[in-house]
C-alpha cells in the first residue's frame, strides 16, 4: 500500500495550485480595473507611435493650447535627392512613428529655375490620366516636370457616360477650368474655409489657401441669372451651369433646359465679362459644346421661368468675379476638400473632428481612419507635395486627417490641403512613381498638381 501511495502522479496537485494561481491574477486585475474607473480623467491623452505598435502617453494638454515642445514624430528622414535633381529641389522619405512611410517632394519658393503648375487629366474634364501619362504628355509640350502628385476629388465614372470627372476647382493658364457651387458634399461644413479650399498662385508669387466662390451672372435685358458653377453637374443642387470646351464634346445632362451661346470672348477667367448671342435652344439635354462658344444648362424646374426669356437670337452679357478678389488674377489653381493646417495651427474644425472620431462629420468617417493621403503644404520658404503610403502591413498603414495635420507640423509645414487619397496617392519625381501606391499601381486620377521648370 505505502509503494503504491509513492507512485501516485503529482498532475492533481499541479492542477490546483496553476488553478489558485489564475484566481489570484484574476482578483488582482479586477483591483486594478476598479481602481482605475474611480479615477477621474481630466485631459485627454495623445497617441505615441512608436514603430508598428501604438501605446498612450501621460495626459498632456491640448497641442493649440500648450506652449511646451511638441513631441517629435519622425522616427527617420532620408534624402532621396539625387544628382538629377535641379537646384531648389529635394525629395525625402520620413519614417513615421505611427508606423507610416511618408515623401515629400520640396521646392524653394526662391528658385530661379522653378515654379508651381497644375495640369488637368488629358486636358479635359472628362476623362482620367495617371501622374506619369500627365508629365509624358507635358514633355511632349516642352514642359519638363520635376515632380507631381494627385491632385483633387471627383467621381471617377457613373452610369451618365462621366469616365472621370472633378469635383474641385481648377484654374489653368489663367483659365477658369472648373469651379464647384459650396455645398456639403463632404459631410463637414463646405461654407467655411476648412470645409472646402483651394490653393493658388497669384502673378507676384503669393501663395493662397482659402474657399473660392463664383460669383456668376447672365444678364438678358432687365433679368439676371445666377450661375451656379462652370463645368459641374447640372441637377437640383446646383441648377445652372456653364459648360465650356475643356467639359468634352458634350454635356451629358438629362432634362435640362440648355442653351448654346456665342460671339464671346474664351476662355473663361476669374474675373470676366463678355457681350454674347444665343444660337440655338435644346430642351433635351445633352447638348454639343462648341469649340467657339459655351453652353448654359439649366434644371427643368428652375428652367420653366426662363425658357422663354432666353430665345434664339437672344443677346446677353456674362459676367464672372471670383472671390475672395486675389483669386481673380491666379494663374494657377487647384482645390481639394480640407485645410489641415492654417499659419502652423491644426484646424480646430479638425481637431474636434479628431476628438470625436470621425463622430462630427459622420458623412466623411473615413478620415479618421488610417488611410494613404495626399496633400500639399507651404510655409515662407517652401511649397511641399506629399504623399503617405497606406494600406500596406509591415510596411505603412497610413494616417488620420489629424495625424497628418500633425506631422506636417513636426516637419515645419504651416500651411497645408488635403487631396484626394487612398489607392489615387501617387507621387512621381524625375521619371518614376516613388511611392509605393496601394494597389500596387497608378491609378488614373483628375488632374496634377506640379513642380516643373519655367519655360526658358
Amino acid at each position: 500500500m505505502l509503494s503504491e501511495n509513492r507512485q501516485r502522479s503529482p498532475l492533481p496537485k499541479l492542477i490546483a495550485i496553476c488553478g489558485l494561481l489564475l484566481l489570484f491574477l484574476l482578483v488582482v486585475n479586477a483591483m486594478r480595473v476598479i481602481e482605475k474607473r474611480r479615477e477621474p480623467d481630466t485631459t485627454h491623452k495623445i497617441r505615441v507611435r512608436e514603430s508598428n505598435t501604438q501605446t498612450f502617453s501621460s495626459p498632456r494638454p491640448n497641442i493649440a493650447e500648450s506652449k511646451e515642445k511638441k513631441i517629435n514624430s519622425v522616427r527617420r528622414k532620408e534624402n532621396l535627392t539625387t544628382k538629377r535633381s535641379p537646384d531648389g529641389f529635394q525629395l525625402y522619405r520620413y519614417w513615421w512613428r505611427g508606423g507610416a512611410a511618408v515623401y515629400v517632394a520640396e521646392m524653394d519658393r526662391n528658385a530661379e529655375d522653378l515654379k508651381f503648375d497644375v495640369e488637368l487629366a488629358n486636358g479635359q474634364i472628362l476623362r482620367r490620366e495617371t501622374v506619369s501619362s500627365a508629365t509624358r504628355r507635358l514633355k511632349r509640350k516642352g514642359i519638363e516636370s520635376i515632380a507631381g502628385v494627385n491632385g483633387s476629388f471627383g467621381i471617377r465614372e457613373d452610369n451618365w457616360g462621366r469616365g472621370g470627372m472633378i469635383f474641385n476647382l481648377h484654374i489653368q493658364n489663367g483659365e477658369l477650368v472648373s469651379i464647384p457651387k459650396l455645398i456639403n458634399r463632404w459631410g463637414y461644413s463646405p461654407p467655411t474655409p476648412w470645409g472646402e479650399t483651394s490653393f493658388g498662385v497669384t502673378p507676384d508669387g503669393e501663395f493662397l489657401l482659402e474657399a473660392v466662390k463664383l460669383n456668376g451672372n447672365l444678364h438678358i435685358g432687365n433679368d439676371t441669372l445666377q450661375i451656379d458653377a462652370i463645368n459641374q453637374i447640372c441637377d437640383i443642387y446646383c441648377p445652372v451651369v456653364i459648360f465650356t470646351p475643356r467639359f468634352g464634346r458634350s454635356t451629358l445632362t438629362r432634362r435640362c433646359y440648355e442653351f448654346t451661346l456665342k460671339n464671346l470672348t474664351l476662355p473663361i477667367t476669374g474675373k470676366y465679362k463678355s457681350k454674347l448671342v444665343v444660337t440655338s435652344v435644346n430642351p433635351r439635354g445633352n447638348s454639343i459644346i462648341p469649340s467657339d462658344g459655351i453652353v448654359l444648362a439649366i434644371e427643368p424646374r428652375l428652367a420653366r421661368s426662363w425658357y422663354r426669356k432666353i430665345t434664339e437670337f437672344t443677346k446677353g452679357e456674362l459676367e464672372i468675379a471670383l472671390t475672395p478678389k486675389k483669386w481673380q488674377t491666379v494663374n494657377e489653381g487647384i482645390g481639394g476638400n480640407l485645410r489641415l493646417l492654417r499659419d502652423g495651427r491644426i484646424e480646430p474644425e479638425l481637431t474636434q473632428f479628431n476628438r470625436s472620431r470621425g463622430g462630427s462629420a459622420i458623412g466623411h468617417h473615413n478620415g479618421a481612419q488610417r488611410h494613404p493621403r495626399s496633400a500639399l503644404g507651404f510655409n515662407d520658404e517652401k511649397l511641399f507635395l506629399i504623399v503617405v503610403d497606406g494600406r500596406q502591413h509591415g510596411y505603412s498603414m497610413g494616417m488620420t486627417l489629424y495625424e497628418m495635420a500633425d506631422f506636417f507640423n513636426d516637419i515645419g509645414v504651416k500651411n497645408a490641403i488635403n487631396f484626394d487619397g487612398g489607392s489615387s496617392s501617387a507621387l512621381w519625381t524625375l521619371g518614376e512613381i516613388v511611392n509605393s501606391p496601394a494597389h500596387g499601381y497608378e491609378r488614373p486620377i483628375f488632374n496634377v498638381a506640379v513642380i516643373r521648370k519655367k519655360n526658358e
